[in-house]
């Protein structure tokens, strides 16, 4: 029998002594370091933090973008979040397993965790995106136990291949075209794509720095 995926959390309280906010904030530098902490973190069983709103998964979504173009898909049925199915995204990325290994003492775990679902899912390989902003959303039941961390990804071209069923026909959009009609995306995506302008121009930013 398979052993289950354990999956990397932050206790809810944490959260909420840093001050809990709904939808997305650009506060990365008062938030990220302390719920990414080695000693603010720990695994669950994933059936166990599905369901116990005392802990927050945290949860790399990566923007991936091609000039002026950002990648889209649907949520398809072989994803394991079936009250995501159906629903447009923009964001690339997934749990942070226990075999991700090593961790937040030098942040390898975070980060190999991220390269590994660009890898799985869009086969893309390389680069460290620059976080932007965090996604807290506690108006539905899959929001509630999950924390984001948005990343900006640029790629130099649209050689993008879906790998898994739960990522049906990825594809670019014009940032336009993908902001026509929110509605038919998941709640963090909606966040991102509402504020993506000022997280292109944050990424920027980031980019710069030495």
């Amino acid at each position: 029998m398979p052993t289950e995926e354990r999956v990397l959390c932050f206790e809810r309280k944490l959260l909420e002594q840093l001050g809990v906010f709904q939808g997305l904030s650009r506060d990365i530098e008062r938030y990220l370091p302390i719920v990414t902490a080695s000693q603010n973190v720990s695994y669950l069983n994933r059936s166990e933090a599905e369901l116990d709103k005392r802990y927050k998964q945290l949860i790399p979504y990566v923007l991936i973008l091609c000039q002026d173009r950002i990648l889209r898909y649907r949520r398809g049925k072989g994803g394991q979040e079936t009250r995501l199915h159906g629903l447009f995204s923009v964001g690339i990325g997934g749990h942070i397993s226990e075999e991700d290994n090593g961790l937040f003492s030098s942040a390898h775990g975070y980060l190999e965790g991220m390269k590994r679902e660009l890898k799985e899912e869009v086969d893309i390989e390389g680069g460290t995106p620059p976080a932007v902003a965090l996604i807290n959303d506690d108006s539905t039941d899959v929001g509630f136990v999950h924390f984001g961390v948005v990343h900006v990804m640029h790629v130099p071209d649209e050689k993008i291949v879906g790998r898994r069923s739960g990522i049906l026909a990825p594809e670019f959009v014009s940032l336009a075209e993908a902001r026509q009609d929110l509605s038919a995306y998941e709640t963090w995506s909606r966040f991102c794509l509402e504020h993506l302008d000022e997280l292109l121009t944050k990424a920027a930013v980031v980019d710069l720095k030495p």
